[in-house]
């Protein structure tokens, strides 16, 4: 049909029976400005429910899995830092205060061997 899917065929046919009407019967009151952009808010729903997929998931199951994520089962996360990190800094912290304290140790060395040259 067209090359469209039977639910993607339902779903423009429902789309424009909604539309069409409102559409008519819309302008006169409303204006066309106004009834244009109500028959987009109800006409993309409805297209949405034909031709929307996502991951495989029609419209309608997509919009039950937002639905329990956000409403249902909100998840709660919380921080938490990993160990590993700080071991690693922690580590390198030790190895630079061992070289540090070497070195003051090398200084202190030669520091007593000068001093008991020179006297």
């Amino acid at each position: 049909m067209f090359g469209l899917t039977i639910r993607q065929f339902v779903s423009a046919v429902a789309a424009l029976a909604v539309c069409v009407p409102l559409f008519i019967f819309g302008k006169d009151y409303l204006g066309e400005d106004v009834v244009g952009w109500a028959i987009i808010l109800v006409a993309v729903p409805i297209f949405a429910f034909g031709f929307f997929k996502y991951d495989g998931m029609p419209f309608e199951k997509f919009l039950g899995m937002i639905y329990r994520q956000k409403w249902v089962e909100p998840q709660k996360r919380t921080y938490e830092e990993l160990p590993v990190f700080w071991s690693c800094r922690e580590e390198i912290i030790e190895d630079r205060i061992a070289h540090q304290l070497a070195e003051i140790k090398r200084s202190k060395r030669s520091s007593k061997r000068k001093d008991g040259a020179e006297h």
